[in-house]
């Protein structure tokens, strides 16, 4: 019986393969076939170069998609009622709106499935661009080949591995240092951390400057004080990481918490044990939601700019979609935080 061990292995040429021929990304190629207008002629000739050379064949369905307008953007979240991202809509919804687009909003609740289900829509052509943020990264393979069909744009993450899309962030882990070296520098040397779920990178990052910050400090990165598992950076979760607390036997004079809301739910347990804030342990939070400055005490965070970076990817989406300043390149913005003190914090 004759053995096909040894022979080649063929594969399809793709739009990568035609991409990096061609010194561009795959949007380019994508807008570079549906929409020739849309590009420099430098451009469109290197990729109808690379193209000839490879022996691409472009995918008919995804340019008649492309082609169609739908006058509608998708924005991705991760679930319904965290206050965190009312100011990053109604950014969104300004610039879409004034320039005659609607905004479908779709919660992903860090399901696979309903990334899937998300994934097809877009295929779908039901969509001129996407807008995810999450916060996690998106585990449908189908996401990566996103920009082959419309512009996508990612907000407080990004996909690593990858950069087909424009990026609108913070620098997390500076700004997570930044909150803990204020911790110590109030004389706080035990300090806990916590910290987002682990498909997060953002958490990933904050969680990193929390240990910068101590051993830039000389002090110890203490596994007992660093709780991980929190789903969702939501009340609920830091309920629960009250109980890590109480658990311990030398419990921390400070808690820097991922998250404000979090940091809610952490402070109302203890609160509900009568313990005093921060007489007892000082909390610090990151995101300066609505709320931080009405709870008592008023929370010391960390301030992300949210509608600036609403308004900044919205715009840059706008421009890839409709292709008005030609050519776009992908970007990655990453803005920084600022240091919000109030009352939850006390010196040592």
């Amino acid at each position: 019986m004759a053995s096909d061990k040894g022979a080649p292995v063929t594969r399809s040429v793709t739009i990568q393969d035609v991409a990096r021929r061609a010194g561009v990304s795959t949007a380019t190629v994508s807008r570079a076939i549906a929409l020739p207008d849309r590009v420099t002629e430098a451009t469109r000739e290197a990729v109808l170069t690379a193209i000839r050379e490879t022996g691409y064949t472009p995918n008919a369905a995804a340019r008649s998609l492309r082609a169609k307008s739908t006058r509608m953007v998708l924005v991705l979240l991760p679930g319904i009622g965290n206050s965190f991202f009312t100011p990053v809509l109604n950014a969104l919804e300004e610039v879409f709106s004034e320039a005659g687009y609607g905004v479908l909003i779709g919660y992903a609740r860090n399901s696979p499935r309903r990334e899937t289900h998300y994934a097809r829509l877009i295929r779908a052509g039901q969509v001129d661009g996407v807008l995810v943020i999450t916060g996690n990264i998106p585990r449908d393979e189908q996401f990566v080949q996103i920009p082959d069909l419309v512009p996508m744009s990612l907000m407080f993450s990004e996909i690593p591995g990858t950069d087909e899309f424009s990026v609108f962030d913070v620098d997390n882990r500076q700004a997570a240092s930044a909150m803990v070296a204020y911790l110590i520098a109030r004389g706080h040397r035990r300090i806990a951390h916590i910290a987002g779920a682990d498909t997060s990178l953002e958490a990933r990052e904050r969680s990193l400057g929390y240990g910068d910050a101590l051993r830039a400090a000389g002090l110890p990165v203490d596994p007992a004080l660093l709780w991980h598992g929190a789903t969702n950076y939501d009340f609920g979760s830091g309920e629960r990481a009250a109980s890590r607390f109480f658990a311990l036997d030398d419990r921390p004079t400070a808690v820097f918490v991922a998250a404000d809301e979090m940091a809610f739910g952490f402070m109302r347990q203890l609160k509900n044990q009568g313990l005093d804030i921060p007489g007892d342990v000082s909390v610090a939070g990151f995101d300066d939601t609505e709320y931080a400055v009405h709870y008592d005490p008023a929370l010391t965070t960390m301030r992300q700019p949210r509608t600036e970076l609403g308004t900044l990817a919205a715009r840059d989406l706008l421009r890839r979609m409709t292709g008005k300043d030609g050519e776009v390149s992908i970007s990655h913005v990453r803005l920084k935080c600022q240091l919000v003190v109030r009352d939850s914090v006390r010196p040592i």
